[in-house]
């Protein structure tokens, strides 16, 4: 009984945090102590992990990968039960230049205006 209260507890933390656990996140995965990763996503191929999210969010943090490098994000393809179990899907996307303007990285956690 016990060790249910502490999954269910848990669980509540996991949906209150800032960053929800199901939300899309950027397949950069990293062994402790290592410089490699060990997720699919690279400088040049950012990898998108997720489940049931919006199309636009995905598309953002896709875009916000490139923008580190001063490139946009192009996508490339959508694959199936590749990810992770909550996440399955991944869609792939290359960077490339352009000549147009990049927007500025922004960090994928929303953070709450302290000044009010």
């Amino acid at each position: 009984m016990r060790q249910t209260a502490y999954i269910i507890v848990g669980c509540g933390l996991l949906f209150l945090s800032g960053c929800s656990a199901f939300a899309p996140f950027v397949d950069a995965r990293r062994e402790a102590g290592q410089v490699q990763p060990v997720g699919s996503s690279t400088d040049d191929n950012p990898v998108i992990c997720y489940g049931f999210a919006e199309r636009e969010e995905i598309e953002r943090l896709a875009q916000n990968e490139c923008a580190k490098t001063g490139r946009v994000a192009v996508f490339v393809r959508k694959e199936n039960f590749s990810c992770s179990l909550f996440m399955p899907q991944k869609a792939v996307y290359r960077c490339e230049k352009t000549d147009k303007p990049v927007p500025p990285y922004q960090g994928t956690c929303p953070v709450a205006d302290e000044s009010k």
